[in-house]
């Protein structure tokens, strides 16, 4: 702080400095350190967030759903976060455990520090669901003028439309659309190299063609979309 203060040559900085922005000087571990009290934006009072779920929240809550093959349904209730919010857990804990795999460091004393300056906790709590409503299409059905039309055959067409809309089980062995793409290797360089990232290509143009610069340094074609 002493060395900043000889930087700033803002007056009213440095006032800020000496006086409001003093209990700045040093991070509060284990709870935030905002401008108002559990507020981090003044002009906007309204929001007060939460503290985040600590990671070793998230570590349970894959251990669970791994091991013990509770629902994501029944993790939310536990540790009192929503469904939507404990698959983005899941999904990036299994990412963070691919990575491990293939060597990529993480950045664990970085994730340490941060919880501890946003007072990171092991339970929220918020709805499973969210509270608006989801409001679909209309359903028509056309039926000629002279048609019987009794209530068997609706009670039939609305089951039908139902199992359409029925919500698939959550699951990480789901294929995304990256996943089912064929390609084909074009060159590679094994100067080029990138251990931490993989980056994609797209032609704006007529073509809308996808290279793929793998972490080895290979220079991929992405073909078609296999069914």
């Amino acid at each position: 702080m002493n060395s900043l203060k000889r930087k700033v040559k803002h007056p009213y900085f440095r006032a800020f400095l000496a006086g409001e922005g003093k209990k700045f000087e040093k991070p509060l571990l284990g709870q935030t350190n905002y401008l108002q009290p559990n507020c981090p934006f003044p002009m906007n009072p309204q929001y007060k967030p939460q503290p985040p779920l600590s990671d070793f929240a998230k570590e349970e809550i894959w251990k669970r759903f791994i091991e013990t093959g509770q629902s994501v349904r029944e993790l939310g209730t536990f540790y009192g976060v929503s469904i939507k919010r404990v698959e983005a857990i899941l999904r990036l804990k299994k990412l963070e455990k691919d990575m491990i795999q293939q060597g990529v460091p993480i950045q664990k004393n970085f994730s340490i520090n941060m919880e501890k300056m946003m007072g990171a906790r092991s339970h929220r709590q918020e709805p499973l669901t969210e509270m608006l409503p989801k409001v679909g299409k209309p359903k028509f059905h056309l039926v000629d003028e002279g048609k019987k039309f009794t209530p068997e055959p609706l009670a039939s067409l609305q089951e039908q439309e139902l199992r359409k809309e029925v919500i698939k089980p959550f699951t990480l062995e789901e294929k995304t659309q990256q996943q089912l793409q064929t390609t084909t290797v074009i060159r590679k360089d094994s100067e080029i190299t990138n251990r931490r990232f993989k980056f994609r290509f797209k032609n704006t143009g007529e073509d809308n063609d996808i290279t793929i610069r793998d972490q080895d340094g290979t220079l991929l074609k992405v073909n078609k979309l296999s069914s």
